[in-house]
């Protein structure tokens, strides 16, 4: 059972920086090391865009979620969620188009190598369209806790917002695993159905960083008839 001093809402904008700490620190040992190839620190100006880009997302309908402490009223945990999904609400499938307009690569930072950063994004990519064709979805992009607030559900209250979005849409749910993380989601009813790996030594680095690719299968809206992409 999760700590029930645990809640789970919406991040605001203005939160952003919080949720950007906890992201930073629970990708120290993986992510991190893609992202900030070239330094072992992002500089101030990196985080701030991080931040930024953070804000804007919520503003653009990006789902930041934020995991709070109510009896400190500190943020330990924090999640990205998107529903993706055809822009007319009367189709059932997306376009080409919407697909290449949703697997893009960002720009990358000024600590990045530019052949990891591209062969990072373009692997996730690339999973996504063997994975999902143009079949809408819900993408769990990022679910992270700040490493002294382990075990205590956080994750698991923030993983069950998303499935009940995914559930009242009658919607597939995908993520890619960390090692760490598999566990958890298969308890979720995520199931596996491939494998990722960035081999960091073509480029100098020391380690492969892997994940396993997993699908929550879509579950038929109960209530009314509701087609799966009615519910925002």
């Amino acid at each position: 059972m999760p700590d029930p001093t645990l809640a789970v809402s919406l991040l605001k904008p203005e939160e952003a920086e919080q949720y950007m700490r906890i992201r930073h620190t629970a990708f120290k040992h993986d992510v991190n090391k893609i992202l900030y190839f070239n330094q072992v620190e992002p500089s101030q100006a990196t985080l701030n865009r991080v931040t930024k880009d953070i804000a804007d997302g919520i503003a653009k309908g990006i789902f930041y979620l934020k995991c709070v402490d109510t009896s400190t009223n500190e943020i330990v945990a924090g999640a990205r969620w998107r529903h993706v999904r055809p822009k007319d609400p009367n189709a059932t499938i997306r376009t080409s188009e919407e697909i290449e307009k949703d697997l893009t690569v960002p720009e990358p930072y000024s600590e990045s190598h530019l052949e990891v950063w591209r062969a990072f994004y373009e692997l996730f990519n690339e999973s996504k369209r063997r994975h999902l064709g143009n079949r809408p979805y819900w993408a769990l992009d990022t679910l992270v806790t700040h490493p002294n607030h382990h075990r205590r559900g956080a994750g698991g209250l923030l993983l069950t917002w998303g499935c009940e979005k995914a559930d009242e849409t009658g919607t597939e749910a995908y993520l890619e695993a960390s090692p760490m993380g598999e566990p958890l989601y298969k308890r979720y009813g995520y199931e596996p159905v491939g494998d990722l790996e960035l081999d960091l030594r073509k480029w100098g680095g020391d380690e492969t960083i892997e994940w396993t690719v997993m699908i929550r299968p879509a579950k038929v809206p109960e209530s009314r008839g509701i087609s799966p992409l009615e519910h925002e």
